[in-house]
């Protein structure tokens, strides 16, 4: 039986305490059970990664269509599975596992007759899609916040004569609340400032404000991505406790990170004081919906920016409707609260929300007094911060979308913001109710311009190389890092869409193409030493250490985020990095340490495609020598298909990886997971296997497009039926 999901009752409340996590029951089409199968669970965390998704078979064994009793396959399971822990299974675990590996992993419970519906869930709205959709929202204008001291202001702004107010742009504000103890001094130490550790050496001080308690100070630091720390009495370096994020220090520790920028529109980060988005291991996106859960450090940023927000539209309510609020305050009222609501809730409101904004409204002391007030509950409401995909009862007792739950789910799949007024129109009209009227908009959506964003920052994700804005390299080694960064990370997304919008649009020349992307102009490649994606430096630097290059990393990044083959834990004794030996290469180094046969099972897959990739430095720069010696950047792409296969891909530079890489169906097929994943927020189960492959055979057809990649995942049946 279902769980039914109280979204009319979550309507009521003014904000949101915690995360509406999927509610699930059976697909109904008289198949497998997977959704709700226990053992289908047990299998994907602890059996999959050696016997494969579907049994298969890879490091380990295949068992599908497996010929053992389901009494034999438990006493098997109960007495050596799983394999690094055995007896870890035993009793229900074993009996659970071994009815689904009787039951679910056989050729007739496989076969995909039909296309499951996908879970009903609410997805909390991103960061990103937050900042997206404040912006489409309140145009470029900046809102401002009444305040009584600085830490009632978001991060980075500054109080100013009882208002909130956004620093200059090329400037930061620091403000430190020493919780009651007391200090003789603090102040700023960061890379534009060469980490003075004293202020008579350049420390940036804070001055201590009796009236609030607190160390306050705005400084000019100049634009870019700054890392920084606090020193409290020239002795103790802290992290800043309000900066919104954080980069290791190489130390065990954390440095703070100030992004400062000089750019047009809106003024301010909205969702500045928003914590960063968690995600599960082997989800590289920050759409994960599973991990999105709400704390109270949610609560107060969605608090904060919300009043930021209502205060700045109450004082300009005709920016949000054209109404003369002077003579009808009630009429202007209704109209904000319809028409503007529609927008915020991305659906018409129920006539009860009606009532009570309105009622909000009225009861204020005056007219931008009741407006605040309703914007501010409904900026904080779920219907605002959560992208509903619950949709309405349908037949054999699933659930279709709503058009408008539709709209949202095109919009944010598409450009990463709200759907517009036309799209909303769209789902009232009845457009979105077919198959074709879906096609049509996302069609229409592919076209706009956003979409070279949203698609950009899917591939930055996917490969990880968003991370390079906060990689930390040592100073002394590359000290022009700091400064080129953040242009490797637009260098990337602005090549993936070239490459998507504007060249071919297929798979094999996002991983092949023997060219860069500056700005708008395209750089080709002369020498022969880079291609695709894999040839990026922001790819190549995230995935070594601050110091020294790291084959694991780059042959792990090739295998679970190009390839989705997943590799079993390292052993409690591994893991560790070789130590330096000044008179060795890398590759010397690493080959001693994978020789161990406890290591060997699974590094012969790793090291040899990571040792193809030694001619690219920690930043990503071709080298010919390392420590003096020529560098073997000879690599094998084995068993690129399947693990466990045996076969060879040999490669001796990495063109000829990307080619390998790209003429794959594993790659592809993983391309297919890893935007499936990116956009519908989950890492997909067996319950939803045939939706994918179903959305894979339509990306084979195209010959790797990806634009028709993006049209064919919200084709699919399982984008608007839920369970």
């Amino acid at each position: 039986m279902c769980v039914a999901t109280a979204l009319a009752a979550m309507r009521l409340r003014v904000f949101v305490v915690g995360a509406v996590v999927a509610v699930g029951c059976s697909s109904g089409d008289g198949s497998y059970d997977y959704a709700s199968s226990k053992g289908a669970a047990l299998y994907q965390d602890m059996c999959q990664v050696c016997h494969g998704e579907t049994g298969e078979g890879g490091l380990g064994p295949a068992i599908r269509d497996s010929k053992q009793s389901v009494g034999q396959l438990e006493h098997v399971i109960s007495e050596r599975m799983p394999a690094n822990a055995p007896g870890q299974c035993t009793g229900e675990c074993a009996t659970e596992l071994a009815n689904f590996i009787h039951d679910g992993l056989n050729s007739k419970a496989l076969a995909c007759n039909a296309v499951p519906p996908a879970r009903r869930r609410l997805r909390l709205l991103t960061r990103r899609e937050y900042r997206a959709t404040v912006h489409d929202l309140f145009g470029d204008m900046a809102p401002v916040m009444a305040c009584a001291k600085p830490t009632e202001c978001a991060y980075r702004d500054t109080c100013t004569a009882g208002q909130c107010q956004p620093t200059a742009c090329d400037a930061q504000t620091f403000v430190y609340d020493p919780q009651g103890q007391t200090y003789a001094s603090v102040h700023v130490a960061g890379d534009f400032n060469s980490w003075a550790s004293t202020i008579a050496g350049g420390g940036l001080a804070l001055t201590y404000d009796a009236a609030t308690k607190l160390w306050v100070g705005t400084f000019s630091i100049g634009s870019g991505h700054h890392l920084y720390k606090l020193v409290l009495d020239e002795q103790q370096w802290i992290a800043d406790p309000r900066s919104p994020m954080t980069a290791a220090d190489g130390f065990g520790g954390q440095n703070s990170v100030a992004e400062v920028a000089c750019a047009t529109g809106l003024v301010g980060d909205p969702a500045a004081g928003f914590p960063v988005e968690s995600h599960k291991a082997g989800f590289p996106f920050d759409t994960d919906s599973a991990a999105a859960l709400v704390t109270s450090t949610h609560v107060d940023a969605y608090l904060a920016a919300a009043e930021k927000l209502a205060d700045f539209a109450a004082a300009n309510p005709e920016g949000l409707v054209a109404c003369d609020w002077a003579t009808d305050r009630a009429g202007c009222g209704h109209s904000l609260v319809t028409d503007f609501g529609r927008k915020l809730f991305r659906r018409p409101l129920e006539s009860e929300e009606v009532d009570r904004y309105n009622a909000l409204i009225a009861g204020g002391t005056d007219a931008t007094d009741g407006v605040a007030t309703a914007l501010h509950a409904m900026l904080v409401s779920p219907a605002f911060l959560y992208r509903s995909e619950l949709g309405e009862p349908s037949d054999n007792g699933r659930y279709r979308l709503t058009p408008y739950e539709i709209a949202t789910a095109l919009s944010y799949t598409f450009i990463g913001t709200t759907p517009s007024t036309e799209l909303l129109a769209a789902a009232g009209h009845g457009d979105l109710s077919s198959t074709a009227g879906i096609e049509t908009w996302a069609r229409k959506l592919l076209a706009d311009p956003r979409a070279r964003q949203q698609i950009g920052e899917y591939v930055l994700q996917w490969t990880g190389a968003q991370n390079v804005t906060t990689a930390e390299k040592r100073p002394d080694l590359y000290p022009d890092w700091e400064g080129t960064r953040v242009a490797l990370a637009t260098e990337t997304r602005d090549f993936a869409a070239h490459v998507i919008f504007d060249g071919t649009g297929s798979f094999d020349e996002l991983m092949t193409a023997g060219y860069t992307v500056s700005g708008t102009t395209v750089v080709p490649y002369t020498d022969g030493k880079r291609a695709g994606l894999l040839g990026q430096r922001s790819v190549l630097a995230t995935s070594a250490h601050s110091d020294q290059t790291s084959p694991v990393l780059r042959g792990l990044l090739v295998r679970r985020n190009f390839l989705c083959q997943d590799l079993p834990p390292p052993p409690p004794n591994g893991g560790t990095v070789p130590a330096i030996d000044p008179n060795a290469t890398t590759r010397e180094r690493f080959a001693m340490h994978s020789s161990s046969p406890a290591c060997r099972g699974c590094h012969m897959y790793i090291d040899s495609v990571g040792f193809g990739l030694e001619n690219f430095d920690p930043v990503g720069r071709w080298r010919d020598t390392e420590n003096g010696k020529p560098i073997d950047a000879g690599g094998d792409m084995n068993d690129v298909e399947q693990l466990g296969t045996e076969t060879g891909a040999p490669f001796t530079a990495l063109p000829q990886l990307a080619e390998t890489i790209a003429a794959s169906h594993a790659a592809r097929s993983c391309f297919v997971r890893q935007y499936l994943r990116f956009s519908r927020g989950v890492r997909e189960t067996l319950a939803e296997r045939c939706a994918r492959l179903r959305v894979e055979d339509k990306f084979q057809a195209a010959n790797g497009d990806i634009r028709e990649l993006m049209v064919q995942s919200v084709l699919s049946p399982d984008f608007v039926e839920r369970r």
